[in-house]
C-alpha cells in the first residue's frame, strides 16, 4: 500500500458499519499513513499503537486552535470557520497555556467531586429504565445513552434540568455528518447557542454566588470562582469556552461508550453470559469495551510543527495528523488476539482516553457512567436482547467517532418500579 492510501476505503458505507478491516490494512501497511478525504482535505493517520501513544504526547503534534484553523484552511469545521479566536481549551492549548488550564481545572474537577456524583447517575439511569421497562422494547440510544450524560453534565454544572433537552440538540449538531442535526441546525449554530446560553448562566451564578464559597454550588460556580479569584485565572472568554467543552466532552462521546459497550456485549453471547455470571469482571469488562470498539475512532485533530519522521514516511511540517485510536486499540504487538471481545482481558492499557498531558480529564466519570448503565440495563432487564440483525444495526457516518443511529432491543415489559443495582 503506497503511503497515498484510496479515499474510498476511508470514506464508504462498509467502512463506517465496520471499519476494523480497513484499519487493518492500513496497519500492516505502516504506522503512518497519507490521506485525501472526498473533498481533498489531505491528512496524515498513525494507525500502530507504539506510535500513536508516542504520538499521543509529541509536543511537536499540536493541538492549538489557532494551528488547525490555519492548517484547515476553506476546509475549518463549522463552528471555526467564523471564530476570529478559536476557543482556548484543555483540547485547543498547547503548553504553557495547557498547563495553565489544566492546573486551574483540576482544582474544581476534582476525585471528590466526581465521585459525589455516583448516586446522581445511578438515580438517573434507573429513572430512564423506570420509563421503558413496561413497553418491551426501545431505541437504548436515545431513551437511555442519549440522556444519562447530558443529564449528569447539566446537574454536575449547575445547569437547569429543563434546559437539558436543548443542550443535547445543540452539541448532536456539532458531530452529526455535514454539521447537520437533521432539524436544519449546523455546527455554527450549536456552537453559537452553547456559547450564548453559558455566557448567560455564568452571569446568573455569578450574581447568585456574590461573596459566598463556591463549595457545593456546582461545578461551574467553582469555575467561577476560579476565574474571580485565582491569581493566574481564567479569562472570560476562556471561562466560558472551558464550560462548552466540559458538556460536550461529557456528553457525545458517553453516548457512544455506553451505546456501543451495551452493542458488543448483546451480539457476544459468551461474553454476555461470564457478565452475567460474574458482575464483579465489570470494570475490567469495560475497559475491553472501551479497547474493541469504543466511542472516539481518531483523537482530536493536531499539526505538524515540524517535519516528523514515523517509519519510512515524514509527516511535514504544517500537516494535519489524526491519531486512530480504533487502530492502535486493536494492534496485535500490543494486544493478543486483538479483534477478539475478552472481558477477562487484564491491564488492557487501551488509548481511548488519551495519553500524557491531553488525558482525558472526564475519564473516570465517563467509566463510572458507563459501568452503571451496564450493570443497571443487564441487573433490570435479565433478557435484553437485540431486536434486529446485527447487520441492520446503522452506524453515523463520521469518522471522529464510532456512534450509532440508534440501539434497538427487546426485553420482557415489567411495571415501573426500580430495582436496587447499586
Amino acid at each position: 500500500m503506497s503511503s497515498k492510501c484510496p479515499v474510498a476505503d476511508l470514506y464508504s458505507h462498509d467502512y463506517f458499519h465496520n471499519p476494523y478491516p480497513t484499519l487493518t490494512s492500513f496497519r500492516e501497511a505502516g504506522p503512518a499513513h497519507r490521506v485525501l478525504r472526498p473533498d481533498g482535505l489531505e491528512t496524515w493517520l498513525i494507525t500502530r499503537y507504539g506510535e500513536a501513544q508516542a504520538a499521543l504526547s509529541d509536543l511537536r503534534l499540536s493541538m492549538d486552535g489557532r494551528r488547525v484553523q490555519q492548517a484547515l484552511g476553506a476546509f475549518a469545521y463549522g463552528f471555526l470557520d467564523r471564530e476570529s479566536d478559536p476557543p482556548r481549551t484543555l483540547l485547543s492549548s498547547d503548553p504553557p497555556d495547557h498547563t495553565r488550564l489544566r492546573r486551574l481545572v483540576n482544582r474544581t474537577f476534582t476525585a471528590r467531586r466526581i465521585e459525589g456524583m455516583r448516586p446522581v447517575v445511578q438515580r438517573i439511569v434507573d429513572g430512564l429504565l423506570d420509563a421503558i421497562a413496561p413497553l418491551g422494547s426501545a431505541d437504548l440510544v436515545s431513551t437511555v445513552a442519549a440522556t444519562v450524560p447530558i443529564e449528569v453534565i447539566c446537574e454536575l454544572l449547575g445547569v437547569p434540568v429543563e434546559d437539558c433537552e436543548s443542550f443535547k440538540q445543540w452539541t448532536t449538531a456539532l458531530f452529526l455528518p455535514n454539521s447537520d442535526s437533521g432539524d436544519g441546525m449546523t455546527a455554527t449554530d450549536g456552537m453559537r447557542n452553547l456559547r450564548k446560553y453559558l455566557s448567560e448562566l455564568i452571569a446568573v451564578k455569578r450574581t447568585e454566588l456574590g461573596d459566598a464559597q463556591s463549595d457545593g454550588q456546582g461545578l461551574l460556580a467553582a469555575l467561577i470562582d476560579v476565574r474571580d479569584h485565582d491569581e493566574d485565572r481564567l479569562s472570560e472568554h476562556e471561562l466560558v469556552s472551558m464550560a462548552v467543552q466540559l458538556l460536550i466532552a461529557g456528553h457525545e462521546t458517553t453516548v457512544n461508550g455506553i451505546s456501543n459497550a451495551v452493542l458488543n456485549l448483546l451480539r457476544s453471547p459468551d461474553q454476555l453470559s461470564l457478565l452475567r455470571e460474574d458482575p464483579s469482571l465489570l470494570p475490567q469488562a469495560v475497559e475491553e469495551l472501551l479497547r474493541f470498539d469504543g466511542p472516539l475512532e481518531t483523537a482530536i485533530l493536531r499539526v505538524a510543527t515540524e517535519d516528523i519522521p514515523i517509519g519510512n514516511q515524514v509527516i511535514p511540517e504544517g500537516a494535519l495528523v489524526k491519531i486512530v485510536l480504533a487502530s492502535a486499540n486493536r494492534d496485535p504487538e500490543v494486544f493478543d488476539e486483538p479483534d477478539t471481545l475478552d472481558i477477562t482481558r487484564t491491564g488492557t492499557r487501551h488509548l481511548q482516553f488519551g495519553h500524557g498531558i491531553h488525558n482525558c480529564l472526564g475519564s473516570y466519570l465517563a467509566r463510572m457512567e458507563i459501568e452503571i448503565a451496564v450493570r443497571s440495563l443487564l441487573a433490570r432487564f435479565p433478557d435484553l436482547a437485540l431486536a434486529v440483525p446485527t447487520e441492520e444495526i446503522r452506524w453515523r457516518e463520521i469518522m471522529i467517532m464510532r456512534s450509532l443511529v440508534a440501539l434497538p432491543v427487546v426485553f420482557t415489559p415489567q411495571r415501573t418500579n426500580s430495582l436496587s443495582v447499586a
